[in-house]
């Protein structure tokens, strides 16, 4: 008995054997499970593999997700977000603790697709890509208009039909790409390289509708970050009016429809020939409105009597020049009979005292004095004279008057006081009025020579 109970012998396993077998165990058990819980403590090394616990109210368990597996998510995982992982369960062996491996990630609530655009949205919405700071003008007439969409859609017929209605002689550029499919958004970047190369003026991104997966190529952060870029205005026209995708929130205009982005992209030339035209005319009314004003204000200057006469006001002039020399010549003659009388007295008393040298002296001072008063005299007559007939001569000049008594006329038209300034301003056979110094001639156009060809001959 003793023998039996010591050849019983339980097995001992090693701690490295032991977490092998539990992972075999654990491994074919839990093969292909889904777990639902709360993200926590996440942590993405070397923006490859993934590592988090999933915990509920009560318990939590560790997760690890490979890079083959994360780079096909398309929603960053973070801490908060609720979840349902796929995969299975085994035991990392080196510390002993069993975790997920997980294959697969969904978010609870709403789909990845919705989710992935929210997160995106949101990362860019931060960094400023949104902000009307940043938004382009679109030109009024673009010279180049290129279009990045598929060529074997309606899309580009409806545009060109839109573009021909409102303009016509409109310049397109068309580059075709794949609008859905994994390759669109590397596409439609290199669309947006290529037409920038080309320097078109404005660039539109087209789609017609489809679902939120047909429409993915637009919500991608590789293909925001070159439409932010990009240094050509850009209008995103993608789906129909109620679908919204990144490329609207970052393009500098989005458009509701392919259709209403052509309407956008150039003004209607109807509308503005007709815009044009009013301009001109209220142009028209007001330059004539100021020829009338001028024409009445001139024909008040003509009538004054300055221009009529104008030798009335420089004879008054001459006048007052008159009564200032009369009195100068007066004022000058006492101071000189003055001077002569206290000379005679100055020089009576001088010979009294018998001192002749002292009045020959004084004498020659005198003199010398009279002449350089009378030279300063004489000089300041000339300087007044001659400013006085350049006066004359100034108004002389700027006259009308003398315009015509040198010989010169003002032709105006027969019916009115409008001048004539230019040989376009008549017609051959038409009648002038020609107005000369001293009278008016009627005269009649017999022909009109140009100053150019006056030169050839």
């Amino acid at each position: 008995m003793i023998d039996s109970l010591n050849s019983f012998r339980p097995r001992i396993y090693s701690v490295s054997e032991l977490n092998f077998e539990i992972r075999k165990n654990l491994e074919s058990s839990y093969f292909d499970i889904w777990v639902e819980g709360e993200v926590s403590n996440f942590y993405l090394h070397n923006q490859r593999n993934m590592y988090f616990d999933l915990k509920d109210e009560y318990s939590k368990v560790k997760v690890v997700m490979f890079y083959e597996n994360t780079r096909n998510l398309l929603f960053d995982v973070e801490d908060g977000l609720h979840i349902l992982v796929n995969g299975y369960l085994t035991v990392y062996e080196k510390r002993g603790e069993y975790q997920i491996v997980a294959l697969d990630i969904k978010p609870v609530g709403k789909g990845a697709l919705i989710l992935a655009f929210e997160q995106l949205k949101a990362k860019l919405e931060k960094r400023g890509y949104f902000d009307r700071v940043h938004k382009k003008a679109i030109p009024l007439l673009p010279g180049k208009i290129g279009v990045i969409t598929s060529t074997g859609g309606a899309v580009l017929r409806d545009m060109i039909s839109v573009l021909d209605r409102r303009f016509g002689n409109f310049h397109l550029i068309v580059r075709n790409v794949n609008v859905q499919g994994a390759t669109s958004p590397d596409e439609i970047c290199e669309a947006l390289d290529d037409l920038c190369e080309y320097k078109v003026d404005v660039i539109i991104i087209a789609r017609g509708g489809g679902s939120l997966e047909d429409l993915w190529a637009f919500n991608t952060e590789k293909l925001a970050e070159k439409i932010f870029r990009c240094p050509i205005p850009v209008i995103s026209a993608v789906g129909h009016e109620t679908d919204f995708t990144i490329s609207d929130f970052v393009a500098d205009v989005r458009a509701a429809t392919p259709s209403v982005a052509a309407e956008m992209v150039i003004v209607n030339k109807n509308e503005v020939l007709k815009s044009l035209a009013q301009i001109i005319g209220k142009i028209r009314n007001v330059v004539c409105g100021k020829m009338v004003l001028c024409k009445k204000e001139l024909g008040f200057l003509i009538d004054r009597r300055f221009f009529r006469n104008p030798v009335t006001i420089i004879s008054k002039h001459i006048q007052e020049f008159d009564e200032h020399s009369t009195k100068l010549t007066g004022n000058i003659s006492r101071i000189l009979e003055r001077k002569r009388k206290k000379l005679i007295e100055t020089t009576r008393l001088l010979f009294r005292r018998d001192n002749l040298s002292k009045i020959i002296t004084l004498k020659m001072i005198i003199k010398n004095l009279s002449r350089d008063f009378v030279s300063c005299f004489r000089n300041n007559i000339i300087f007044r004279k001659n400013r006085l007939e350049l006066l004359l001569k100034t108004l002389n000049t700027r006259s009308p008057v003398s315009l015509l008594a040198k010989g010169f006329s003002i032709v105006y038209h027969h019916d009115c006081d409008r001048i004539i300034k230019s040989v376009d301003d008549v017609d051959e056979g038409q009648k002038l009025r020609v107005v000369l110094q001293n009278g008016v001639l009627l005269s009649k156009v017999l022909s009109k020579i140009y100053k150019k060809r006056i030169t050839l001959e």
